[in-house]
C-alpha cells in the first residue's frame, strides 16, 4: 500500500492530508474521502485517528483520502464551518485532475458528516455519501447560546490560533445555520446515502438521523447502532456498516 502526503493551498491556507492507495487496482479505483468531526480536546498522541480505517479502506481496493480541515492536525488556518466546506471541494478538484478516480464517496463523522452533505447536495462529483452522527443543525451542540465559551475552547485546543480570528462573530455563527444538513440532504439523490447514528449517541440525539433520514430522497439507508454513543469511528458494528455498504457502492461504479 502506497501512502503520499496531501497538500493544498485554499484560501492562502496550507491544507494537509494523506493519500493510502490500493496495492492493485485494475482501470481507476474509486475513491473514499473520510472526513472527521468538530475536535472537542487536544490531539490524543496513542489515538491512531482515521489511519487503520484509511488502510483497510485501501486494502479494498480504494484509493482513500485523509483530509485534515483548517486548523485542526497538520493544517494551517483557523476553525471555519464554510472554510471546511471550501477545504474539501479544493480536495475534489486535486482528485478530479491527479487522480481521475471512477467515483468519489464521502465518509463524514458528525461536523465533518455535514460538510460532506453540504458539499455533496451542490457538487455532482460526489457519487455516494456515508454520513456518521451527522447533527441535522447544529443547534444541538449549544455554540449561539455560549459562542464566548466555545471559541475560548477553540482557541484552548488550537483550532483556532490567530487572536483577531473570527473578525465577525456573527458571521462565524451564521456559517453553522448555513451549512446545517436538514435544509441540503435532500438535493444528494439520485446518489446513495447511508446514515449511521449512535443509539445512545450523547452530543447529537439519534433523532437527528431519523430527521435527515426521513428528509432525504432515495436511494438511502438509516442504520441505528444499539446502545453505541456518538463517536463511531471505533465502535466495531458501525465501521463494518460503513465499510460493507461502500464494498457494495464499489461494485456498483467498478464494472
Amino acid at each position: 500500500m502506497k501512502q503520499e502526503l496531501l497538500k493544498l493551498k485554499v484560501d492562502g491556507i496550507a491544507i494537509q492530508g494523506r493519500v493510502f492507495s490500493p496495492k492493485k487496482s485494475a482501470g481507476r479505483p474509486p475513491a473514499v474521502v473520510v472526513l472527521h468531526g468538530i475536535p472537542r480536546n487536544k490531539p490524543d498522541p496513542k489515538d491512531k485517528g482515521y489511519a487503520p480505517m484509511a488502510k483497510e479502506l485501501a486494502g479494498m481496493g480504494f484509493l482513500c483520502v485523509l483530509l485534515s480541515f483548517r486548523g485542526c492536525g497538520e493544517s494551517g488556518g483557523d476553525f471555519s464551518i464554510l472554510g471546511w466546506s471550501d477545504d474539501l471541494k479544493s480536495l475534489l478538484d486535486r482528485l478530479e485532475k491527479k487522480y481521475r478516480p471512477s467515483g468519489i464517496a464521502l465518509l463524514g463523522f458528525s461536523g465533518g458528516a455535514a460538510v460532506a452533505i453540504y458539499n455533496a447536495a451542490r457538487d455532482k462529483r460526489v457519487s455516494a455519501v456515508v454520513s456518521a452522527s451527522a447533527p441535522a443543525f447544529f443547534d444541538v451542540l449549544g455554540v449561539e447560546k455560549d459562542v464566548d465559551s466555545w471559541i475560548g475552547r477553540f482557541r484552548e485546543i488550537g483550532l483556532i490560533k490567530d487572536p483577531k480570528f473570527p473578525k465577525s462573530v456573527p458571521d462565524w455563527l451564521d456559517e453553522f445555520d448555513r451549512i446545517r444538513s436538514v435544509k441540503w440532504v435532500s438535493r444528494i439523490s439520485p446518489r446513495p446515502v447511508l446514515f449511521i447514528h449512535g443509539e445512545k449517541d450523547e452530543i447529537v440525539p439519534v433523532e437527528h438521523a431519523k430527521m435527515l433520514y426521513k428528509k432525504a430522497r432515495e436511494p438511502k439507508e438509516l442504520f441505528v447502532v444499539k446502545g453505541a454513543p456518538h463517536r463511531l469511528r471505533q465502535d466495531r458494528v458501525a465501521k463494518a456498516k460503513a465499510l460493507d455498504w461502500l464494498k457494495s457502492w464499489k461494485e456498483s461504479v467498478v464494472k
